[in-house]
């Protein structure tokens, strides 16, 4: 049985082989460059296994290798495998367990489902997990967390697709909730609470054009307006945890979001390589200016999540802080932040450690109690 470093070893090369064989179908790393001579099909898979991948292609690589499962590597591919094909992939050139699951390009798009209001306020203050967006855009995502800076000041935290407009909205632009595409007769009343402040590095093009697309963060904050209109509660669930942990693979995870509310599921794979996100939207800033974003931007390191009951997150969830809690037990660290998701099959998170340190904010806990 491989170790942690072997497994690791053995998902980047299972990648590499991938993108130099020509069957990875959703960008390169920065330093790949054709191999066919050297890395032909029959280098990692026979070659009439690997031609499966022709009309099925790659579209991730990843690994759990935490020690609370035996360690494999993911392959994920953009149509299901059929059990004899998988049955000819089971034998690879990096002698390692691999697992076979579907995970399809993935684009952001606005929510299609209502978001559940009642759930949204411990009297009159809003909870995390809850419906925001921009002030002048028909969109909705979701309150993440409550941060704080060393003078106090209190701030929330989103996607930056959901409150930043993906780098293009201009600080001051009011923050509100619920999201404007909630807003309507007998939903509570939109009111400002938050005006942007920052959004993280968010570049989008090839990894081999953009030497520091890992340096991307799908993260955005805004200014609290009214702290004692807010909450650090997830809706009713539990309270934010002060703690920020790394990700573990096979580790059992929550997070509450504007559509789904209260999910359950598991870290399956941290992905090795860049992951291709897609984005379009539009930014207002006034009836006469706006700004269209379109286009791919890529993350390092993304982990996917599953659900245990089917879906963890979709559309509108977006912004959702996910949280470590082993079973019977108070959440004990907050450890991603859901940038997509697709119903019942798999949710992308990125690590919110990282996102943290580069605001220089800490996690806020016990604000605003039931």
């Amino acid at each position: 049985m491989a170790d942690r470093e072997g497994i690791i070893k053995a998902a980047h090369d299972l990648r590499r082989w991938a993108e130099a064989a020509g069957v990875f179908s959703q960008g390169r790393s920065a330093s790949t460059t054709p191999q066919r001579d050297v890395l032909g099909p029959g280098a990692m898979f026979s070659a009439s296994a690997a031609e499966t991948f022709i009309s099925k292609p790659i579209t991730a690589v990843g690994y759990a290798a935490s020690g609370r499962a035996d360690p494999r590597v993911f392959i994920y591919t953009r149509r299901k495998l059929t059990r004899a094909e998988e049955s000819k992939l089971s034998e690879n050139g990096a002698g390692v367990p691999v697992e076979f699951r579907v995970a399809l390009p993935f684009s952001v798009t606005a929510p299609s489902t209502a978001a559940r209001f009642p759930e949204m306020f411990h009297g009159e203050r809003l909870t995390c997990g809850s419906s925001i967006s921009v002030g002048n855009a028909r969109e909705a995502g979701t309150l993440g967390a409550l941060l704080r800076d060393d003078a106090g000041k209190l701030y929330g935290l989103s996607c930056n697709h959901v409150t930043g407009g993906c780098s293009n909205a201009r600080v001051d632009v009011p923050i509100v909730a619920p999201g404007i595409l909630d807003v309507g007769a007998g939903a509570p009343n939109p009111r400002t609470i938050g005006l942007h402040r920052r959004a993280l590095q968010f570049i989008q093009g090839d990894p081999s054009s953009v030497p520091t697309y890992s340096d991307n963060r799908d993260a955005a904050v805004f200014e609290i307006v009214a702290p004692d209109l807010v909450s650090s509660w997830q809706g009713s669930e539990f309270d934010t945890p002060a703690t920020v942990a790394d990700p573990e693979e096979d580790a059992p995870v929550e997070k509450v979001g504007r559509t789904t509310r209260h999910t359950r599921g598991i870290v399956e794979s941290r992905l090795v390589g860049p992951q291709r996100i897609d984005y379009s939207l539009t930014v207002y800033h006034s009836a006469e200016e706006n700004i269209t974003f379109k286009g791919t931007v890529f993350f390092e390191p993304v982990y996917i999540i599953r659900g245990y009951d089917g879906g963890f997150a979709i559309e509108g969830d977006s912004g959702s802080i996910v949280v470590h809690r082993e079973p019977g037990h108070s959440p004990t660290a907050a450890v991603g932040l859901v940038i997509g998701g697709r119903g019942n099959e798999e949710t992308y998170m990125v690590p919110l450690k990282p996102v943290i340190e580069k605001l220089g904010l800490s996690l806020v806990t016990g604000h605003g109690p039931p």
